[in-house]
């Protein structure tokens, strides 16, 4: 597919249907008001997206900046400036279904927005585009998708990095060992240690990590082939417009006021370097947009 209808597909801005509505309506607001407490959803160490700062304790983030400027919304709109905020641990296997049931009332990490997901639950605008990549050892004589051809992965558990891979495998006849792993930062732990001869992952959730290695940093590269555009959003319940109004209405001003770009600078910068703005991020923060992804193995 040529780049640049890729990107249409991307970020076109196109209104989630409303059809297919249940019997009764989500009222986040609502719900929120009456207990006076906003519980944000966080990750353990997707960092640099949502983490906990393992000497403070400080839940914070990319993602984590954008949810707490809701935060910071809801109490306008709901003239509560009372309002708790509340930090609740989600991990990659249950931080959708936290969502829909209701234990959390945002989920704010590295979660891709896919067209699958939408029927389980609502998003935001994109507000990160990664792409989906190996890291493998320098001297490793990996140089293509090819050469890991029975080699150890490192891919975290039921993520769409994961999905990806077994995809990848099925259209390309191709077999690969996975090591499983509940963090990207997990990942690369793996790949360190020598466990694993490869991690996959997004490449803006590695690069956080990465930069703790210091100048051993080096030794490591991404393969150039890429499978797939991970757009993240936030996460919320389906079937509350009122609420997702207000979520875009946060997200949309961050994109539109250059706020957005601003935070990606914040966080993509560190003594080891910084993480270059791809072009998708950049159409992204012309063109918001909150469309579902179809997963595409390329």
């Amino acid at each position: 597919m040529h780049l640049f209808s890729l990107l249409r597909a991307l970020v076109l801005t196109i209104p989630i249907s409303l059809a297919h509505l249940g019997a009764w309506a989500q009222d986040t607001l609502a719900h929120v008001a009456k207990t006076g407490e906003f519980r944000l959803g966080h990750r353990e160490k997707s960092d640099p997206f949502s983490y906990k700062d393992p000497v403070t304790g400080q839940v914070q983030g990319y993602s984590v900046e954008i949810c707490t400027k809701i935060y910071e919304e809801l109490k306008k709109e709901l003239k509560r400036p009372d309002l708790r905020l509340t930090y609740v641990l989600v991990d990659g296997k249950n931080r959708l279904t936290d969502v829909k049931n209701n234990v959390v009332d945002v989920e704010c990490g590295t979660t891709t927005n896919t067209q699958e997901r939408q029927r389980d639950i609502a998003f935001s605008h994109h507000v990160f585009i990664a792409t989906t990549a190996f890291l493998v050892r320098k001297n490793s004589g990996i140089k293509t998708i090819d050469d890991l051809q029975g080699k150890r992965i490192a891919v975290e558990r039921k993520t769409t990095n994961d999905s990806l891979l077994a995809a990848n495998e099925r259209t390309y006849h191709r077999k690969f060992n996975y090591v499983p792993v509940d963090s990207t930062e997990q990942g690369l732990a793996a790949l360190t240690r020598g466990e694993a001869d490869a991690v996959f992952a997004d490449d803006a959730s590695l690069w956080s990590p990465m930069t703790r290695l210091g100048k051993a940093m080096d030794n490591y590269q991404f393969l150039e082939k890429r499978l797939s555009i991970e757009p993240y959003s936030i996460g919320l319940r389906r079937q509350d417009p009122k609420f997702k109004e207000l979520v875009d209405q946060v997200t949309r001003r961050m994109i539109q006021t250059g706020e957005m770009a601003a935070l990606y600078k914040k966080w993509f910068n560190s003594d080891q370097g910084s993480l270059p703005m791809s072009i998708f991020m950049r159409e992204a923060l012309k063109r918001p947009s909150d469309v579902g992804v179809e997963q595409i193995v390329f």
